[in-house]
């Protein structure tokens, strides 16, 4: 099989030299952008170097120094010698045509390099053992460095550009007044940069989540493998994915949009009645009845939202699920200090069960009895010794030397699956556990010595879905007790026991009276909600209670006490939310979520924190509380389209574009968005909701929010935009989140993404502005207003950059400001005008930024 050959042209090659050699001004016009690898045959690529190194000395590229330069090269024999190169300029009868020839080498030149790429990626194609994502970036990559032998421009003469000029002078004196660049919409902004400028690159910087951040020892459950991670080891993982809680209070995984180190910052430790802890700073949102509160205005007796079950199972039964029994019996009762574990039991069938397991996973040791203890001697005893199995064994799952007040779950437990895991819980807390009447109903009580051990018995009962309370006893033990009565029989019947307490009790769950919990339920303060409902002002309590099918009685209150003043059960108030179409309602009404009061704040000092970004719902799921997670620039993409009417290209890394428009929402019709977000809007609003949405549905703004772009792809979109819609403005939210070339140097990375986008404004000729992040240098200083050198991960963005702005809102670090409502956005760099300050107005509700009204002297 004969493959085609290559494209080439060697009489177009020999046309291009033999001009150049003919007429020696005319590698003046080839010189920018033909290169010697675009030569097909060998000597006439050496030959034109020898042209261009004649041209780089100011020496005319002539038969005679052509034929020099490769004599000194020791080429011009293998190329023909002079004989070769005086065919050349025989072949040509004018230079005139240069140009022409000099395009059709670099056509055949790209064609050869596609042809070879197609090769390249057709090799990435059958490499199956490469992630398909970084196969699809190589592929990209290869294709995005043949596009860019085509960037490269000539020199234009002066007099061109003066030319040129002298138009812009005559409109700027025609327009004097007014606004010349693309206008912000924001009166002192425009003043300084004169609205922003054709091709200029803008970076917009700000510290993400200013405050919002928890702990670096916080845990945080892995949906794909049900690991329990430090946040701190999340950020270095940058985990892709952890629980959150949606809009209709359902836990279900979400995207992680970005890690964030935010440096030292004073943190509380928020406990609640249930036992579960979260240590966070005061600017910590979490989420109330009336929605996200921050943790410095939260209150003892308040109810927080915290998930009822959190299904973080794993999926790993490598071990024999016997093993699993004997790892809970050495954590509940053994001795674990000793170079021969010792466990101590008097239950005949668990004492029965450890020596059975012993016996058939540890056949060399023996097990040996003391008292109500039983030792596994190690093998070898009277010869030479060898380490015993069982010791190695609980070495190696970090257990050996623990002592009864430092023990804890190993790491592989959270990894286990949900029936590896209650095996695992049923021997354990057959051991220390118990199980009895008080009162009439049954309780499920387990006393520990070790804090560590106790919270992870409780969380893994939070995986159940069982409610229980986790609290410290008069004598500094640990206790975790069990009264919901739906809990102890889900955990009877999904658990349950081993030995003795499995037969107490028996059926006591099932034949004792029923009996109704309010624990957990949304509090009493829920009713302010129900209350406000506007859908329907016209019914009273007893004729919402008809409506939701509570009771059937006819008259003004028809029998019907609602009983306002306890709490509201989520089965009820999921009728009320129904019949009065209220979202807010359904998010409390979860059944998923329980209401659980706080009874401790306390100051832990200053320490290393944390945060992320979630884009589909903005919160997360840590130690089993739900908390919560730049506007500036979609203030800025409003004002443009729907004031100016220019079109606005979004590229949104990090929100979706429902949530976009939602912003948008907030901002036109001045509603709150978490309201907005909940649906808790009132029928006059609504109007102005709809309003809004007529208004914004006729803007031109274009918003792509696909995740992860590289450079290439933005360019590429912005391309197809331009040609088919026009566009005025390019924004990039954020430009960490794009992907540039794989490389180990981070900087490098964003160095490239950063000179790209430059690239991308002087190729489409708008202004680009890109989000960018800070560093946490500027939390460790006196003063926290950013400087360049704040820029995160390159000193490339601002060399890139034409303008760089910074957000700061001093309230974020002196709550007793007089600058409260005031963001001030410091003009840091402006290559073509000056810098300088502009103080805004900012709604944190709608997210809105506007000019000040009133300004004093100092600008304020």
């Amino acid at each position: 099989m004969t493959h085609p050959e290559l494209p080439h042209n060697l009489e177009a090659e020999k046309a291009t030299l033999g001009s150049i050699l003919l007429n020696r001004e005319a590698i003046v016009a080839v010189a920018p952008w033909l290169i010697p690898e675009f030569f097909y045959m060998e000597r006439h690529a050496q030959i034109y170097e020898a042209m261009l190194a004649c041209y780089n000395a100011r020496i005319p590229p002539d038969t005679r120094t052509v034929s020099e330069e490769l004599r000194r090269r020791n080429r011009l024999e293998p190329i023909g010698g002079v004989a070769y190169l005086s065919d050349l300029v025989d072949g040509v009868p004018t230079s005139y045509h240069v140009e022409y020839y000099a395009r059709i080498i670099e056509r055949t030149a790209l064609l050869r390099k596609l042809i070879s790429a197609g090769g390249k990626i057709a090799a990435l194609g059958y490499n199956e053992q490469e992630e398909l994502e970084d196969t699809l970036d190589k592929a990209e990559q290869t294709l995005f460095d043949i596009s860019q032998r085509r960037t490269m421009q000539d020199f234009v003469p002066i007099s061109q550009v003066i030319d040129s000029y002298y138009e812009q002078i005559n409109y700027l004196q025609e327009h004097r007044g007014e606004v010349v660049g693309v206008p912000s919409g924001f009166r002192d902004l425009d003043e300084i940069t004169g609205g922003l400028q054709q091709s200029d690159l803008i970076i917009l910087a700000a510290r993400p989540s200013v405050g919002k951040c928890v702990a670096a020892w916080t845990l945080i459950d892995d949906p794909a493998t049900g690991e329990r991670l430090t946040i701190e080891e999340c950020v270095r993982r940058k985990l892709p994915r952890i629980y959150g809680i949606d809009d209709l209070g359902r836990v279900r995984p979400a995207a992680v949009g970005a890690w964030i180190d935010s440096g030292v910052k004073p943190c509380f430790r928020v406990r609640t009645w249930s036992g579960r802890t979260l240590d966070a700073t005061a600017n910590h949102p979490l989420l109330t009845v009336q929605g996200w509160v921050a943790v410095g205005k939260l209150s003892v007796g308040q109810p927080i939202a915290v998930p009822r079950a959190l299904p973080a199972f794993g999926g790993d039964e490598s071990w024999p699920l016997d093993k699993v029994r004997l790892l809970a019996y050495y954590i509940a009762e053994g001795s674990l200090t000793s170079s021969s574990p010792g466990f101590t039991n008097t239950d005949p069938v668990i004492v029965d069960d450890f020596k059975q397991i012993v016996t058939t996973h540890f056949p060399a040791c023996a097990v040996r009895q003391h008292g109500i203890s039983y030792f596994a001697a190690r093998p070898g005893r009277g010869g030479t010794p060898t380490p015993n199995p069982i010791y190695t064994w609980l070495a190696e799952l970090g257990l050996r030397g623990t002592l009864a007040r430092d023990k804890r779950f190993p790491a592989c437990a959270w990894t286990w699956s949900r029936r590896y895991l209650a095996e695992f819980v049923r021997a354990l807390i057959s051991c220390n556990g118990s199980i009895y009447q008080v009162g009439g109903f049954v309780r499920i009580e387990l006393t520990v010595a070790s804090e560590h051990l106790a919270a992870d018995v409780h969380h893994t009962l939070v995986r159940f879905g069982l409610v229980a309370r986790l609290l410290q006893t008069s004598h500094g033990a640990w206790r975790i007790q069990m009264t919901d009565p739906e809990s102890i029989e889900r955990y009877q019947r999904e658990i349950g026991w081993i030995g003795e307490k499995a037969q107490r009790l028996a059926g006591a769950t099932r034949a004792l009276p029923a009996r109704l919990s309010n624990v957990g339920q949304p509090p009493q303060a829920t009713w302010g909600l129900v209350r406000a409902a506007r859908q329907h002002p016209e019914l009273s309590f007893a004729e919402r209670a008809r409506h939701s099918g509570e009771t059937s009685s006819a008259g003004k209150h028809g029998g019907y006490d609602p009983h306002t003043q306890r709490s509201l059960p989520h089965t009820r108030l999921a009728c009320y939310a129904t019949v009065l179409g209220e979202p807010a309602l359904e998010q409390v009404a979860s059944p998923e979520i329980f209401w659980d009061p706080i009874v401790a704040i306390e100051p832990l000092g200053e320490h290393q924190v944390y945060d992320l970004t979630v884009p589909e719902g903005a919160n997360f799921i840590a130690q089993d509380i739900c908390a919560h997670n730049t506007s500036f620039v979609l203030s800025l993409a409003y004002n443009i389209a729907l004031r100016n009417q220019r079109t606005v290209g979004i590229f949104s890394l990090e929100m979706s574009r429902d949530q976009l428009v939602q912003r948008l929402l907030a901002m036109d019709s001045r509603i709150d968005t978490h309201r907005l977000r909940t649906g808790h809007v009132g029928e006059a609003e609504l109007q102005v909701v709809m309003s809004s949405m007529a208004r914004l549905a006729a803007v031109p703004i274009y918003i792509e929010d696909t995740p992860g772009l590289t450079i290439m792809e933005v360019r590429s979109k912005a391309r197809r935009l331009q040609s088919q819609s026009g566009v005025d403005i390019i924004i990039i939210d954020y430009l960490q989140l794009m992907a540039g070339k794989r490389s180990e140097n981070r900087v490098q990375e964003v160095s490239e993404i950063s000179r790209g986008l430059k690239a991308l404004a002087r190729e489409l000729n708008v202004p680009v502005i890109a989000l960018s992040q800070l560093s946490r240098a500027v939390e460790g200083r006196q003063s926290h207003i950013p400087m360049l050198s704040d820029l995160r991960e390159s000193g490339s963005i601002e060399q890139d950059a034409d303008i760089v702005m910074f957000i700061y809102r001093e309230e974020l670090y002196d709550p007793n400001t007089d600058k409260k409502g005031i963001a001030e956005l410091h003009i840091a760099k402006h290559r073509n005008g000056p810098i300088g300050v502009v103080p805004m107005r900012f709604d944190p509700g709608t997210t809105r930024f506007d000019d000040l009204t009133y300004r004093t002297p100092e600008g304020y």
